[in-house]
Parts: structure tokens; sequence; C-alpha cells
């Protein structure tokens, strides 16, 4: 017999997907909004902004197509990718000393972490 995925975690990765997409977008057009302290009109900058949208865009589209086709190794392994992000962000913020940076991507690391280890559990 196997076993739904939690309808929670369907609607956690459907908010991170969203989320995801929306700061992507944000990057990509206006990241001087949400980053005060760089220049975003020197093409470097602007370049790894881009290049740090793409990568929003590319988890989070990952995320909304697991949720979408409810496949547990989908969502395994783009929770897992999301994980991992989080966890090289959380060290950049340690190396920065970004709290704010260290607290966001500790709790965005746990809770997808969780969510692979509940996905797990489930027989397929």
């Amino acid at each position: 017999m196997t076993k739904k995925i939690p309808p929670w975690i369907l609607i956690i990765c459907c908010a991170m997907c969203t989320l995801g997409l929306y700061v992507g977008y944000s990057l990509y057009t206006n990241p001087g909004k949400y980053i005060t302290d760089v220049d975003f009109t020197l093409s470097g900058s602007r370049y790894l902004a881009n290049m740090w949208a793409a990568r929003q865009v590319t988890l989070a589209s990952l995320l909304g197509f697991a949720a979408v086709r409810r496949s547990i190794p989908w969502l395994q392994m783009s929770l897992g990718a999301y994980s991992l992000m989080n966890i090289q962000d959380a060290v950049i913020g340690f190396q920065k000393s970004d709290q704010g940076l260290m607290i966001g991507a500790t709790i965005f690391t746990i809770g997808p972490a969780l969510m692979v280890g509940v996905l797990s559990r489930i027989k397929t």
C-alpha cells in the first residue's frame, strides 16, 4: 500500500516555489531595491545578480514541478538541492558576519531537510 504525500509538504513546497520565483524575478528586474549596498550599474555586479536569479528560478521551478507531479523522488531531490544551497548561504553569512543570512539560511536548510526525512518514510 502506498501513502500519499502529506498536504503540508505540498503547500510549503508551493510557497517555496512562489517565493523563489519572486526572488528570481526581483533579482532580474531590480536587484538594487532589495540589496542597497551594491552598485548594480556595474556589469560584473549585474552579471552576478543574474546568475543568482537564475539559481533561484531553477530551484523554484524544480520544487514547483515536483509538487505538481506529486513525485516523492523529485521532491526529495529538489528539497535536498534547496537545503544544500542554504547550507552554503549559511556559511557565507558566517564568513561575512551576517546574522540575518545565517539564521534565515539555517531555517531554510532544516525545514526542507525535515521534509526529505518525512518523505523517505513514505512507501512508493
